[in-house]
């Protein structure tokens, strides 16, 4: 497996074009990989998010946009920055990740940051063929408790501010409550509705991308869920689960 980031320049109209369109940044995502590449069913298949990445107050250079893409085999991200990206150093980074995932252990902590498309089955509600209606979730208190929902399923879980030791403050409820180190550390960082026609149909997605903190519980399950992703829209940039130091 590899990752690769490809910084944007937000200021180049390929980028802003890239930015603007789901369907077409997953075309140029899927051109970075020649004819054949991909063709192993058993292959896992490829994700990409989109992040901001503005630089921090007092640093130089241009905002930025970071694109991160997950495949299977090494991508050819040479139109992307020739239309949108940036072509000196450091523009494109691309890291094996067998060895990384490998070495996931139950107890490792990580930062993370995920971005999904929370949906449900509504039983009261039928597609036209007979199936549950398939819903999303949209407020943030939904979006959080899906993901939370789903951490155990895949080999992770969200720590409280207590887990990381040190001098934490006391807090309390509203009730006057101690509820020291109940607070988790998972924040919905952003988060937005997206509407396009495909075919015959509309797609609809409901975004939220989250960042935090978790502790392996199953090492197996959690390289699953980096590799193939987590909850449904993979193909227009949901799904996509990275590691870093906590």
């Amino acid at each position: 497996m590899f990752l690769t980031r490809i910084y944007l320049n937000p200021y180049r109209r390929g980028a802003r074009n890239l930015m603007r369109s789901r369907q077409t940044m997953h075309a140029a995502v899927l051109n970075c990989f020649p004819p054949g590449s991909l063709d192993d069913a058993a292959a896992p298949r490829v994700l990409w998010r989109l992040d901001r990445a503005a630089n921090s107050a007092g640093k130089q250079g241009s905002p930025a946009y970071a694109l991160f893409i997950s495949s299977p085999v090494p991508p050819d991200p040479s139109h992307i920055v020739e239309a949108a990206g940036y072509k000196n150093d450091g523009g494109v980074v691309v890291r094996e990740l067998d060895g990384f995932l490998d070495r996931l252990e139950a107890g490792q902590r990580w930062g993370f940051r995920l971005c999904v498309n929370p949906t449900f089955r509504e039983k009261s509600q039928l597609d036209r063929a007979g199936r549950k209606k398939i819903l999303a979730h949209v407020t943030q208190e939904q979006q959080t408790k899906w993901v939370l929902d789903r951490a155990e399923r895949c080999g992770f879980k969200i720590l409280e501010s207590a887990d990381l030791g040190g001098e934490l403050p006391v807090l309390e409820d509203s009730q006057g409550q101690r509820v020291d180190g109940k607070n988790l550390l998972i924040n919905g960082v952003e988060r937005s509705l997206v509407e396009f026609r495909r075919g015959n149909g509309l797609v609809r997605l409901s975004i939220a991308t989250f960042e935090g903190v978790l502790e392996v519980s199953d090492p197996q399950a959690l390289r699953h869920a980096v590799v193939n992703g987590i909850g449904r829209g993979k193909a227009y940039g949901c799904g996509l689960l990275t590691l870093a130091r906590a």
